[in-house]
């Protein structure tokens, strides 16, 4: 009779994961607060610390935007499974608040230069040294509802169709991929500032 000796599984370290969207911005909105309240001086102080707060607003922003996101892909998960039409219009209506919350939340409504993620042409321009020859800017970008934003449609026909519920999750993704490079981009800022105001 043969016997053969069992193996033992071989423990294979797993890939490290990366950081969850939020994680990365609560650690940033961290690292801004205590660049702001650094005690850089020098003529690029002031102006960095107005770019900062910017910055952190911009991120508060984008979280309050992501978690609108993340309840519209849920309402269009359980409108595909619901073959209520009642459901399906209801669903649609709470979507239709969750695009009025995004458009709330990027302050659609405020002025352009005061506001970082409503309007696409909205900057800041920090001075780095007396004579105003080095700057850097922080240019904003729209992250309404809009076509040159999120581009988040709504449901018109309350979700009466299989289709218009896919062109929805479709709209979602994009929309999530949007946020994710507006975010990139803030923290790149964020990062040169603060390195700017720990220097």
């Amino acid at each position: 009779m043969l016997t053969f000796a069992r193996r033992k599984p071989e423990l294979v370290p797993a890939a490290a994961a990366p950081p969850e969207p939020e994680l990365v911005i609560d650690v940033a909105r961290a690292r801004l607060a205590r660049a702001r309240r650094g005690r850089a001086a020098g003529p690029a102080a002031a102006g960095i610390r107005l770019a900062l707060r910017a910055i952190e607003d911009a991120l508060i922003a984008i979280d309050a935007i992501r978690a609108a996101l993340e309840e519209a892909a849920e309402l269009t998960a359980d409108a595909r499974t619901s073959a209520d039409p009642g459901r399906r219009a209801l669903l649609a209506e709470r979507f239709e608040d969750l695009r009025q919350a995004i458009n709330e939340s990027c302050g659609v409504t405020t002025k352009e230069e005061g506001c970082l993620t409503a309007h696409a042409k909205a900057r800041l321009e920090v001075t780095l040294d007396p004579k105003g020859r080095s700057r850097h800017v922080v240019r904003g970008c729209d992250l309404s509802t809009g076509e040159q934003g999120l581009d988040l449609p709504p449901a018109l026909e309350a979700f009466a169709t299989d289709e218009e519920i896919s062109s929805a999750e479709a709209a979602i993704a994009g929309a999530f991929a949007r946020l994710d490079r507006a975010a990139q981009i803030f923290l790149d800022d964020a990062g040169a500032l603060t390195a700017l105001a720990a220097a």
